[in-house]
């Protein structure tokens, strides 16, 4: 078994602790979900034409229990804390540039 990964003492950090404490493999790649919350649907539809990048999928659907539009954004990638920062930051300035605001995000577990 390899040794533990460390992680900066940030809230990205502490995810990715949590993660690998619960015996996911972060060194491996899956599809991570960066997701966001537009208070109006055309908010979420310009904040996705920002995102003019085929490594992405982007889904935009009603979020009911918050009574907003979120937009979830979907990149493969191995969940390292520098590419999940530097993913997360650059796409949280352009969410807040039409409106909108980050909702976290996550991804499955492999074992």
């Amino acid at each position: 078994m390899s040794e533990p990964l460390e992680f900066p003492a940030d809230e990205n950090g502490d995810v990715l602790r949590q993660m690998q404490d619960g015996g996911d493999d972060l060194t491996q790649p899956r599809v991570v979900d960066f997701c966001f919350v537009f208070p109006e649907r055309k908010q979420a539809l310009a904040f996705a034409e920002i995102l003019d990048d085929r490594a992405l999928e982007i889904c935009i659907s009603y979020y009911e229990e918050r009574e907003m539009w979120e937009t979830i954004v979907k990149h493969h990638m191995i969940p390292t804390h520098e590419d999940i920062t530097a993913l997360e930051t650059g796409l949280t300035a352009h969410a807040e540039s039409v409106g909108g605001e980050p909702d976290g995000w996550g991804c499955m577990q492999v074992d």
